[in-house]
């Protein structure tokens, strides 16, 4: 975590509560090494914010997670970037006039993924919360925990997401 953690350490004193909760969840405590970074990635990826991905990219990397999961995680974030979009649209909108036209929206890489269902699923999580979307939430909730996922795995991915989260806020509140 030598990347992450050079980046974390330009925070100044009043975000020392993200420099704790990011080497806390990063460490990993439900998930293995490989499902934290990929949750952790596509999340990274999600915020957008480059400083982030780069750091979480090479302490990914330098952990030996695969390509495999690091390509899951991309797309991941990919496809959470407008799922979330459409399905918190159709689910705010509550209307039939709406939710029950055809979605028509190509999702292919959800079921051609690199890894496993349950990874893509997994990683999807971050990014749901992040634009708090319930449909999407709700939806890959349930894939995981029929995959034999519990609530304890899937708050540790909601918490990876929101600590990149607040880290990428400090950094855009021009702490630097």
């Amino acid at each position: 975590m030598n990347a992450i953690n050079s980046l974390i350490q330009k925070l100044p004193e009043e975000a020392k509560d993200l420099q704790v909760n990011a080497e806390r969840v990063l460490k990993g405590e439900s998930l293995d090494s490989e499902q934290t970074w990929g949750v952790a990635l596509a999340s990274a990826y999600f915020i957008r914010h480059s400083a982030l991905i780069a750091a979480i990219l090479a302490d990914a990397k330098a952990a030996g997670v695969s390509n495999a999961i690091m390509a899951d995680a991309k797309a991941a974030a990919a496809l959470m970037g407008m799922n979330t979009v459409y399905f918190r649209f159709r689910h705010l909108m509550d209307s039939d006039n709406y939710n029950h036209r055809p979605i028509n929206l190509r999702m292919t890489r959800m079921q051609q993924v690199a890894t496993s269902r349950l990874n893509f699923e997994l990683f999807s999580i971050g990014p749901a919360t992040l634009a708090g979307c319930e449909m999407c939430l709700k939806a890959h909730e349930a894939a995981v925990k029929k995959d034999g996922m519990n609530e304890d795995n899937i708050h540790d991915a909601v918490r990876i997401a929101s600590v990149l989260n607040g880290i990428a806020v400090a950094f855009d509140a021009d702490y630097l």
